[in-house]
């Protein structure tokens, strides 16, 4: 039995909808920011439980705006370092320095005491991401201490559509959150973004820096100096396909993490990351941590090669302030030199060494992730733990040469 890394899930029904709206758009001539934009922004906006949503081209967008709507710039924005760079990067291209912050290994979300110590007198933003689709159940705390320093808390989402803690929904929990419609993720477009806010300022900003900067009060002039962040009308008719088929699609995600949360409790050498009180979760990832004596590249290479079950990525292997980039550039985005000399604005520390982060490392070095996507039959998920089962004591670190290499 093969168990790939992902399906895409469209069935026939799915088809002949995007196929019959396709030829629609493309009899209009209306490719982009039209009725189905319209229309998967506002499907999107309750599905989330916010006053306004605002389609853009990707989730990186939707954090960059957001960051510009609220005028942060040329300050210090506060960001997981477990987590992918882009979430790093949108602070960068919004004209800020970034600030690494450690992470919970029960919840991968950010702690707030590392948050905590680590706000300077420039910080004007934290960024709090949902990872794997686990809201922190510290949220409110975080909250609070961002209230508290004057900063803003923005929800990175692009692993939470249809994620909630007590009843609220991502997106919903700090100023404006950000979704991913990438291909792995929980509802895709194949690329695209969205941004979610109760902030009527930040919605009507968001919507003219998404578009050349056009001010729709002053006829589309130019008042912003915006950015070509549109979504075109064929991805967001496929946005409006995928928000019909949400409730199936994360229902089979969980049913999946459901199955796993049963059978693994009698597999030794792996203990699932168990959900905080409170909390839904859509599953973009199943996450499971390994005993401290499995190799986890060992493991992976057994299910690939000898049971042909393939893992998905971690969330995630490599932490954020590793990166190569950061050998070339500095936090806020500029050129090394022969020293660093950054001028951008007083007291900006671009050059400072991002420090420790144990509850990362531990995140990235000791976790795998589970398929979990929509279409795994019963049989297909009791395989994957079969497997897991057989090939788990020969990824031992004193396993025998001979059980580690067969």
């Amino acid at each position: 039995m093969r168990i790939p890394v992902l399906r895409i899930p469209f069935d026939g029904d799915d088809r002949r909808f995007l196929q019959e709206g396709w030829e629609g758009v493309l009899d209009s001539g209306q490719l982009t920011l039209s009725k189905h934009t319209q229309e998967f922004e506002e499907a999107f906006r309750e599905f989330s439980g916010t006053k306004y949503a605002v389609a853009v081209n990707s989730a990186t967008a939707a954090l960059e705006v957001i960051l510009r709507a609220l005028d942060v710039q040329d300050a210090s924005v506060i960001v997981p370092t477990n987590t992918f760079l882009a979430t790093a990067l949108a602070a960068v291209h919004a004209g800020n320095r970034v600030i690494f912050a450690d992470s919970d290994p029960a919840t991968l979300a950010l702690d707030p005491d590392d948050v905590a110590r680590r706000i300077t007198p420039d910080t004007r933003a934290v960024i709090l991401v949902h990872i794997g689709g686990v809201i922190t159940p510290r949220i409110a705390e975080l909250k609070a201490l961002c209230d508290e320093r004057g900063l803003h808390l923005i929800e990175d989402c692009a692993h939470a559509h249809g994620c909630s803690i007590d009843g609220r929904m991502a997106g919903s929990l700090g100023v404006a959150g950000a979704f991913s419609f990438f291909p792995t993720k929980v509802l895709t477009t194949g690329e695209g973004g969205m941004v979610t806010t109760d902030d009527e300022r930040v919605y009507n900003r968001v919507r003219m820096l998404r578009n050349q900067g056009k001010n729709p009060d002053l006829g589309n002039r130019i008042s912003e100096v915006g950015h070509n962040f549109r979504m075109s009308e064929l991805t967001a008719l496929v946005g409006v396909q995928q928000m019909r088929a949400a409730p199936r699609l994360i229902e089979e995600r969980r049913r999946a993490a459901a199955f796993y949360d049963a059978a693994l409790g009698a597999v030794e050498g792996i203990t699932p990351l168990p959900l905080p009180e409170g909390v839904e979760s859509s599953y973009y990832k199943y996450v499971a941590y390994l005993d401290p004596d499995i190799d986890r590249a060992a493991l992976k290479r057994t299910l690939r090669e000898r049971y042909e079950v393939a893992l998905t990525g971690e969330v995630y292997a490599e932490l954020c302030h590793e990166e190569p980039l950061w050998e070339r550039y500095t936090y806020c985005g500029r050129l090394r030199g022969e020293r660093v000399a950054c001028t951008r604005w007083p007291g900006c520390g671009c050059g400072e060494p991002a420090g420790d982060f144990p509850g990362a490392r531990r995140i990235s070095e000791r976790h795998v992730c589970l398929p979990v996507y929509p279409g795994l039959g019963e049989d297909e998920l009791a395989y994957v733990v079969e497997s897991l089962s057989a090939a788990l004591p020969a990824s031992r670190v004193d396993a025998p040469a001979s059980e580690r290499s067969r």
